[in-house]
């Protein structure tokens, strides 16, 4: 039995989402992406995706007060049915991490996924999304059957803005100044778990099964 709610922890493209989707088929884990929320709000065109996408397109990080509050929706939707979760992409700052403490009666072990970072830019670089249904594919791990295409209704696969090689790297250099932080914060807290992420996504699954049960 899961007694803890999870936080995925890990630079942009070590398999954090992909490990959270095979959690969610394989135990009774919720997986909450602050990812998905944002490009949800962006392809609905709502004010807040208007906001959002004029920073993720450039590789920034969405503000502190934004992130806490769709967070804290999520939470309590999930609250009402006292399911447990993973936070995939939050907290990413000290500041959102005080705010998560802050939360009353929720328990959490932060899992770190470490990849070197070769493998982190081959994954990201290959990375591939459908613009109508947003089914994700990987050129080399999770390839279509038909090059460039989606599965699902044909349209043509691409790569997101924030996974062009610019992107990536300014992606890479804002974690390493502003999350990296975290891993300290948790270790000293007793809370952080590190998992090697160089296997298949269903391997690391099983992994972090087995260290939180």
């Amino acid at each position: 039995m899961i007694k803890q709610n999870l936080i995925f922890m890990g630079q942009p493209g070590v398999g954090k989402g992909t490990v959270a989707n095979i959690l969610t088929k394989i135990s009774p884990l919720k997986h909450v992406s602050t990812g998905n929320i944002f490009r949800e709000e962006i392809a609905n065109k709502t004010e807040l995706g208007l906001q959002v996408e004029q920073i993720v397109t450039t590789g920034g990080y969405v503000p502190d007060s934004i992130t806490n509050s769709i967070v804290l929706n999520a939470i309590n939707k999930l609250q009402q049915n006292n399911d447990k979760f993973i936070l995939d992409g939050y907290p990413r700052t000290i500041e959102q991490a005080n705010f998560l403490a802050s939360l009353k009666d929720l328990e959490f072990v932060a899992i770190e996924l470490v990849a070197p970072e070769n493998v982190i830019l081959e994954r990201l670089s290959g990375r591939r999304s459908c613009p109508k249904c947003k089914s994700g594919y990987h050129v080399k791990f999770q390839p279509p059957k038909v090059a460039e295409t989606c599965d699902l209704d044909g349209e043509t696969l691409i790569t997101r803005k924030d996974d062009q090689p610019e992107a990536i790297k300014l992606r890479l250099d804002i974690y390493n100044k502003q999350t990296s932080p975290l891993i300290e914060y948790y270790q000293q807290k007793g809370m952080l778990i590190r998992i090697e992420a160089v296997e298949t996504p269903e391997v690391i699954a099983k992994k972090v099964l087995e260290k939180i049960k």
